[in-house]
């Protein structure tokens, strides 16, 4: 007498038609066939969702690079020079509505050797007086405000003595919102930062100080806005901030260049958005993506930093009776050389 079990699986000698079942773990050539037709078109419906899904981002990724770039849809490499060298200019302006939004008070200059996989960080103080064309002498950041970022190209070109291939513009909450979109930066504070003059983040007029311990510390983006604007009390003048500031550029770059960022659908969208809404530049998506790639590969080589200023080997000094700063010799002939040269080529 055939089990429960037969039954049910359907071995119990005949079917319903009299007919003899087959052999327990046989599939008849029809039933083979019907179940290699099923996987295929499931993997073929698997292969279509995931290729939509890829243009869908791809489409919106598109359209993000469109609202910052002005040049999208250049799919051209990166220019550079002779050597390999290629210049991006990178601007730290306010927010809409903050005093003097458009004083690019961070002037940071990227230069990438493609060909020896090296880069630089120089950054220049704000502060420093130049000749800005068309508008005659003045402090450095007024470039941008006068004439936006083809202007500040123009006249930090003409200081350094190199060309600037593009520039990346961003304000205060690009880097907050980027900083936040990575789920934070660790940065090791050197020294106590305190700041008793620092304004309120809600309200700029307002003092509300800020204090900083020293120590590896987990920067979520309003702290690290602060690490980087600070310049007063012991955060050491604008040269101090400018040094910070190539500090979280680098923990930013580690941060978004790791498989737990570039894997995180919700993390890029966050990237995405952040800088879709505070970054202008004139990079396009491919030359963006190759300069990414080359950065990372350029950090096996001893990154070299660099911060003009006032202290012995900076080569700047006060202005008398101003704020400016100033070339040491009356020129910028010992600066020029200095990057032009930073490779040591």
């Amino acid at each position: 007498m055939p089990t429960p079990e037969q039954y049910l699986h359907g071995v119990a000698g005949e079917d319903r038609g009299g007919s003899r079942s087959a052999p327990q773990g046989s599939q008849t050539p029809r039933k083979k066939r019907s179940r290699v037709h099923t996987i295929f078109r499931w993997t073929g419906r698997f292969i279509l969702l995931v290729v939509l899904a890829i243009i869908v981002y791809a489409g919106y990724l598109v359209h993000s690079v469109a609202k910052i770039s002005t040049q999208p849809v250049s799919f051209t490499g990166l220019s550079a020079d002779a050597s390999g060298r290629t210049n991006v200019l990178i601007l730290g302006v306010g927010d809409p509505g903050h005093a003097g939004q458009n004083l690019s008070d961070t002037i940071m200059v990227l230069s990438l050797n493609t060909k020896t996989q090296q880069v630089a960080q120089i950054s220049v103080p704000r502060d420093l007086r130049v000749d800005i064309p068309g508008y005659g002498a003045a402090k450095i950041n007024a470039a941008n405000a006068d004439g936006g970022p083809g202007l500040a190209e123009q006249t930090v070109s003409n200081t350094l003595g190199i060309p600037i291939n593009y520039y990346v513009k961003t304000d205060f909450t690009g880097l907050s919102e980027i900083v936040d979109a990575v789920g934070g930066i660790d940065v090791d504070v050197q020294q106590e930062l305190e700041d008793p003059e620092y304004p309120c983040a809600n309200n700029q007029y307002k003092v509300c100080g800020l204090d900083i311990r020293p120590g590896l510390q987990h920067m979520n983006g309003a702290l690290a806005l602060e690490y980087v604007r600070c310049r007063k009390g012991t955060c050491g003048n604008d040269f101090g901030r400018a040094a910070r500031q190539q500090v979280v550029l680098n923990l930013v770059r580690k941060k978004i260049l790791t498989w737990q960022v570039l894997l995180d659908p919700t993390k890029l969208q966050k990237i995405v958005a952040a800088v879709r809404d505070n970054v202008q530049t004139d990079l396009g998506a491919v030359q963006m993506a190759e300069f990414a790639r080359d950065w990372e590969q350029s950090q096996s080589h001893n990154p070299v930093q660099l911060v003009f200023s006032t202290a012995p080997g900076g080569y700047l000094s006060p202005a008398a009776g101003s704020t400016d700063l100033l070339p040491i010799g009356g020129n910028f002939s010992a600066i020029q050389q200095k990057v032009q040269h930073i490779f040591g080529n």
